[in-house]
């Protein structure tokens, strides 16, 4: 998969990000590698990402990036339980940055989404209502 990214409000010859990623499955895990470059700022950001690792019939994922600029690290591990996913994410500088769920329901092909997401910095939680669909 790869993608160019254009600011439509301005100029869409003005392409400012190219994205790849290629991902493969080896038996019920995904593995995903992705890349984005930044023609204006020239930054680069790798991650990988593996998924449907099972563990006592809890499906487990977990992605990784690296910022070539800001040489920083982040992570994110998530879980998912009876259609029930949480996470919980930082960085090589703050470990725990955020702690959070989220629930999606599907009602006549309509998804229905829900969540909530504490920030540790700022103590603050944040809920989050959705609807989505495709036609």
């Amino acid at each position: 998969e790869i993608a160019i990214c254009t600011d439509l409000e301005n100029d869409v010859t003005d392409v400012t990000n190219v994205r790849g990623a290629y991902g493969v499955k080896a038996g019920t895990i995904g593995l995903t590698v992705a890349g984005d470059y930044n023609f204006d700022s020239e930054n680069i950001v790798v991650g990988a990402e593996a998924t449907g690792i099972e563990v006592a019939g809890i499906g487990l994922g977990a992605a990784v990036t690296y910022d070539v600029d800001a040489e920083n690290i982040g992570f994110e591990g998530h879980t998912n339980i009876i259609g029930l996913t949480a996470y919980l994410n930082g960085d090589q500088d703050e470990v725990l940055q955020n702690i959070g769920t989220s629930y999606d329901y599907n009602l006549a092909g309509i998804t229905l989404s829900g969540g909530l997401n504490y920030n540790f910095d700022a103590e603050e939680m944040t809920p989050t209502v959705g609807a989505s669909f495709s036609f």
